[in-house]
């Protein structure tokens, strides 16, 4: 499927054609920015033929200053970021598309306002804790961090923005919060959600969006409303499969279906691949199928391995 036909299904809902996939691999540490990164996409998806380039983003969101307390989320403001932490995923984007061409769809790893915070305060790895401090500091003080956090959604806004004008056809937005032991559905919804949907809507006016719901055991009908083309969560490691993921984002194109860590997408051959694809487009309807994984494979996965999927799914 090439990139005329993944963005008429994209923007229409509707597929008449094969089934696309959307596989993504972490590269190594040496791999993960600059020109080595590009290097790294390029043979990546040259040797798999994955249709979906996902650009991964090893660019960390930084504030350039402390959060100790809570009324310190209130000192953040959009316009004095310095955001030349993001100048080198940009170049990364450019040259991807400038070596790909005009014709494949790529897609720019933007993470969430609440991971972004954390990686800012805490750093990486840590919003897995229940007591990282964006958490933390929400559940005591909720009136001023959602002002903090309402100046990193428009900071990521415009970083979205920035990465289309850099050659992305749109973003694949890593949300995390919604897990189940994270907030109440009352106060995720109260505090949370209105602020990343009015980022994505903004963000939908002006190229694609694939919505990733990181970690396990996510609560997705509280996510019913947020603005994507694409919904991806990990439906082997929680209370919704793809069939009643599909009930819940019923207008939504759906994007999954493997397990990331084991099993058939790792080790299987071609035709136990092939044999769970065509039970995945049973299950959701292969008009609005994108076939994937629950989140992004280890460097350890062989890339011939993928190019077996997604030869695989161009047959079922």
């Amino acid at each position: 499927m090439n990139k005329k036909e993944l963005m008429e299904f994209l923007e229409t809902g509707s597929n008449l054609g094969e089934v696309p996939c959307g596989f993504w691999m972490h590269f190594n540490e040496e791999e993960q920015c600059g020109p080595k990164a590009i290097d790294a996409h390029i043979r990546y998806y040259s040797r798999t033929g994955v249709p979906l380039i996902k650009v991964m983003n090893e660019h960390y969101f930084q504030l350039g200053k402390t959060i100790e307390k809570t009324e310190d989320w209130r000192d953040i403001q959009a316009e004095e970021k310095n955001e030349i932490n993001y100048q080198e995923y940009l170049s990364e984007i450019r040259g991807i598309r400038e070596r790909m061409g005009n014709e494949s769809l790529i897609l720019a790893t933007i993470h969430g306002v609440l991971v972004s915070a954390c990686h800012a305060t805490d750093g990486l790895g840590i919003f897995t804790n229940p007591d990282n401090t964006v958490t933390r500091h929400l559940k005591e003080d909720p009136e001023s961090v959602i002002e903090g956090l309402k100046q990193i959604a428009m900071i990521l806004k415009k970083l979205c923005l920035e990465c289309m004008e850099a050659g992305a056809d749109g973003i694949y937005y890593a949300l995390l919060g919604a897990e189940e032991q994270r907030f109440t559905q009352e106060f995720f919804e109260t505090y949370i959600k209105p602020v990343e949907i009015e980022l994505l809507q903004d963000v939908k006016k002006e190229g694609i969006v694939f919505l990733h719901i990181c970690k396990d055991n996510p609560r997705l009908p509280m996510l019913k409303e947020y603005p994507a083309h694409v919904v991806n969560w990990a439906v082997n490691n929680g209370a919704y499969g793809l069939r009643e993921g599909a009930d819940i984002f019923s207008d939504k194109i759906i994007m999954g279906g493997f397990e990331n860590r084991f099993g058939t997408l790792l080790t299987g051959s071609k035709q136990e691949i092939m044999q769970e694809m065509k039970e995945m487009a049973e299950e959701v309807g292969r008009e609005r199928l994108i076939v994937g994984a629950d989140c992004t494979l280890s460097n350890t996965v062989s890339m011939e391995q993928i190019k077996k999927a997604v030869e695989a799914c161009k047959e079922i």
